[in-house]
């Protein structure tokens, strides 16, 4: 019997062994170790971002037309093949075919499983808990983080090969999940994949709100990435490498928390104010840590997980709510191309600082130019709002 309920539980759990990946948290140590200069290790996660930037629109446009489960499956896929093929090979030449099926693995991701979510809620009539459910379902990505980062280190210090190969077999679990997913009902009608792609752009032209959304969250993922990527480096010079696990730990508790409580939390305050907020805070945060530069920096970065549920859930239902139901895989994944573009272009940048100046002076460029994105949410969700009820009254 066809139940899509069912799927929101099986998010969950997809969610959870999808991010089991214990090289994920201290992932630039780990391609420092085998390859020897940050510049290089950065270009990996660059191959990374140019696989999604050229994967984006056929997975988004697959994932409309044939179904969000097949998209699923073959994301998981594209996971398993690059992590088997960093742990069998690390050497360069594999670690960039492994990232460009992990980037293709993000591309099936980004976009979809939130709009299997959203189409299996809205067939039972709850797109309304959007927001509550992608909380829930959310939360259980941050534990895998937890148990990624306590582990990592430690296996870290006894074999950085066995950080990949251990990373390869909660993979198969997620493949086997994938499977089970049940389809919603709703296909967007069979039709050329470049009108597809044409008719997204169109809508997202027509709509200032989400135009505004789009740029301000693209931007702020992609430059949030390089810097996640190279705070491992930096919390190295202030702390023991063992440590790292036990702050990316901490942060993920953070995190999970604020997703799991998030739809309380927009119980008593709108979705703009949080976005808003919680931004504001991780830009201070992070730019005070490097200012002081001291033991107490990695726990002012990691401060800020304790807002990252909320701002993720807000940032995903206020979009959701925008986008149509004919593309909703493909926004998405315009949203992620762009993003992605960003991290392409950034994580060279911020590896050639890195090398030439210092992970601490690269952090604090990426700090500065993530201003960009909150004024941009500033402009689209409060100063535009303000202005509309004003009208309005007037």
């Amino acid at each position: 019997m066809r139940d899509v309920s069912l799927n929101i539980k099986k998010l969950a759990l997809f969610n959870f062994f999808t991010e089991v990946k214990f090289y994920s948290p201290i992932i630039v140590i780990v391609f420092n170790a085998f390859l020897g200069n940050y510049t290089t290790s950065m270009s990996i996660l660059s191959v990374m971002s140019l696989a999604v930037i050229i994967m984006e629109f056929p997975t988004g446009v697959l994932g409309d037309l044939a179904g969000k489960k097949t998209a699923a499956i073959l994301g998981v896929m594209c996971n398993f093949i690059g992590i088997s093929l960093w742990a069998l090979f690390p050497v360069y030449w594999s670690f960039l075919t492994g990232a460009f099926f992990l980037g293709t693995a993000t591309a099936f991701f980004s976009g979809n499983n939130e709009a299997l979510l959203y189409d299996s809620l809205k067939e039972k009539n709850l797109q309304e808990e959007f927001h509550a459910y992608l909380g829930k379902t959310n939360y259980t990505m941050q534990f895998a983080l937890v148990f990624t980062a306590v582990l990592s280190a430690i296996l870290a210090k006894y074999s950085m090969r066995l950080v990949l190969i251990l990373s390869v077999f909660p993979q198969i679990i997620s493949v086997i999940i994938a499977f089970t997913f049940v389809d919603t009902g709703y296909k967007a009608e069979a039709r050329n994949p470049f009108k597809h792609v044409a008719a997204a752009f169109k809508k997202i032209a027509d709509n200032p709100k989400l135009i505004g959304l789009i740029l301000a969250k693209s931007l702020q993922e992609g430059l949030s990435s390089s810097s996640y990527q190279l705070q491992a480096a930096y919390f190295n010079s202030l702390c023991p490498l063992w440590f790292i696990g036990i702050l990316r730990g901490l942060s993920n508790v953070l995190g999970a928390l604020s997703f799991y409580f998030s739809d309380k939390i927009f119980k008593k305050f709108s979705k703009r104010i949080c976005l808003i907020a919680s931004n504001l805070y991780g830009r201070l945060s992070s730019l005070l840590a490097l200012l002081i530069n001291t033991v107490v920096s990695p726990f002012l970065f990691i401060s800020s997980s304790a807002f990252f549920g909320v701002s993720t859930v807000a940032n995903s239902a206020l979009m959701q709510a925008e986008f149509s139901d004919e593309e909703r895989s493909t926004m998405g994944s315009i949203t992620s191309f762009i993003g992605s573009i960003v991290v392409a272009v950034f994580s060279v940048l911020v590896g050639y600082l890195a090398d030439r100046l210092s992970v601490r002076h690269s952090l604090f460029v990426i700090q500065l130019c993530m201003f960009v994105p909150l004024f941009i949410y500033w402009r689209t969700l409060w100063k535009k709002q303000n202005n509309t009820e004003q009208n309005q009254k007037a």
